[in-house]
C-alpha cells in the first residue's frame, strides 16, 4: 500500500511539471488530478483501516485480546487517532440500536476538544422566476450560514470486577465489558438527550427550555388529548420525515383512552398501528418526563436533523485497583455533548 501511495504522489509532482511545460492542457491535468486525487483518498483511507485497533461487531467494537491484556496487566486502553474516529462510529452505532432516540440525532465526529457545527438558518428564501436572459438575479438576504460549539464533556461510567472473576470466573468477562459499557453509556445518552437540563456539564435535552414562540398550549385543562398531538405534527409537517414527537408512556396511554367524538377514533388507528401521527413518528419513552402539572411539557415535537451530538477525544477504558481492595475497577470515560443546534425548529405540548 505505502508503494502505491509513493507512485501516485510522484505521478502527481509530474503532472504539475506537465502543466509548466505545456505538454498537458489544464482541462486533461484536472481531470488526471482528479482521478489521482481519489485514488490516493482510497490508498489512505486502507492504510488507515490497516493500521487502525482490531474490532469486533460482537464485541461492540473493542478488541477482547486486548481487554484481556489490559485486565492482567491493569492499563488502559486508549482508542485514538483514526481508529478512535472509526471505534467511536461503532460504539455509536451499537448504542443506537439500544436506545431508538439515539438512532435519530445528528452526529458529530472529531478528536478536538470543541466543534463548531455549521448552522444554516433562517434558510434559502424560496426561489423567484426569471425571464430568459435576465440580469437582475436579487442577492438572497434571507439565508444565513453560522456556527454553533459543541463542547464534548467526559462522561464516565465505572464498573468493580473481583480478582475472582478476572482469574477463575467461567464467563469470558473481558468479552462482557464492551457490552456493560454500551447499554451503560445508551442509557445516560438517552436521558441526556430528553432531558438534558442544559446546565453544568449536562445536555440541552429537547425537553429543556423550549423556544416561547414554540409552547403549544393543550386545548383542555388537566389532561392531554389527541387533538394536541395532531396540532403538534401538523406544525411540523413541511419536515415530517426528519421528525419526531416524544412523550412518556403514561401520556401516549392518556391520549389513547381520549374518547373525544369524531377526531379521536380518526387518528388511534394510525398511532397503535404505525406509531405515527399526520405521518410524524411518535417515539414513546420512559426518558421523557410524564407531569401534566400546569405549565408542565408532556410532548416534544421536533426536526431531529436540527438537534447535534459531538463525540470526541479518545475513548478511554483504564483499569484501576486500590491498596487492600482486591477489586479491579474499570473505568470507561467517553467524551461528548448534544444540544438543539437551530432552538425554532422544536416544539412542545404545555400543559394548562
Amino acid at each position: 500500500m505505502n508503494e502505491e501511495l509513493i507512485k501516485v504522489n510522484l505521478e502527481l509532482r509530474k503532472l504539475d511539471e506537465s502543466l509548466a511545460d505545456g505538454s498537458m492542457t489544464a482541462e486533461k491535468a484536472e481531470t488526471r488530478f482528479q482521478e489521482l486525487k481519489a485514488q490516493k483518498r482510497e490508498i489512505e483511507q486502507h492504510i488507515a483501516k490497516a493500521s487502525m485497533p482490531r474490532m469486533t461487531e460482537a464485541s461492540g467494537g473493542f478488541d477482547v485480546r486486548e481487554l484481556r491484556d489490559a485486565m492482567v496487566q491493569k492499563r488502559a486502553i486508549t482508542l485514538n487517532g483514526t481508529g478512535m474516529i472509526s471505534q467511536m462510529q461503532t460504539l455509536v452505532t451499537e448504542m443506537s440500536r439500544k436506545k431508538e432516540i439515539l438512532n435519530h440525532v445528528n452526529y458529530f465526529f472529531g478528536s478536538n476538544a470543541t466543534m463548531m457545527v455549521p448552522v444554516l438558518s433562517p434558510p434559502l428564501a424560496a426561489p423567484a422566476a426569471y425571464p430568459e436572459g435576465a440580469n437582475n438575479v436579487a442577492m438572497d438576504t434571507q439565508a444565513n450560514i453560522s456556527s454553533q460549539e459543541l463542547r464534548p464533556r467526559a462522561f464516565v461510567s465505572t464498573l468493580p470486577v473481583t480478582a475472582e472473576a478476572i482469574a477463575m470466573g467461567s464467563v469470558n468477562i473481558e468479552a462482557e465489558l464492551p457490552n456493560i459499557f454500551t447499554k451503560a453509556f445508551a442509557r445516560g445518552f438517552a436521558t441526556q438527550v430528553v432531558t438534558g437540563d442544559g446546565t453544568g456539564l449536562n445536555f440541552d435535552g429537547l425537553f429543556n427550555n423550549i423556544h416561547a414562540d414554540n409552547r403549544i398550549q393543550s386545548s383542555t385543562v388537566g389532561r392531554p388529548t389527541i387533538a394536541d398531538f395532531v396540532t403538534l405534527a401538523t406544525t411540523l409537517s413541511d419536515y415530517a420525515e426528519e421528525s419526531i414527537i416524544v412523550t412518556h408512556p403514561h401520556i401516549y396511554g392518556a391520549i389513547l383512552a381520549d374518547s373525544s367524538p369524531g377526531i379521536a377514533e380518526r387518528y388511534k388507528d394510525e398511532l397503535i398501528k404505525n406509531k405515527t401521527i399526520e405521518g410524524v413518528k411518535v417515539l414513546v419513552t420512559s426518558y421523557a418526563p410524564s407531569s401534566i402539572a400546569a405549565g408542565a411539557t408532556f410532548a416534544v415535537g421536533g426536526n431531529m436533523d436540527s438537534y447535534g451530538v459531538a463525540v470526541a477525544g479518545d475513548l478511554n477504558l483504564k483499569p484501576k485497583y486500590r491498596v487492600g481492595d482486591t477489586h479491579t475497577y474499570f473505568e470507561a470515560t467517553i467524551f461528548t455533548h448534544g444540544a438543539k443546534i437551530v432552538e425554532r425548529d422544536f416544539y412542545g405540548l404545555i400543559a394548562r
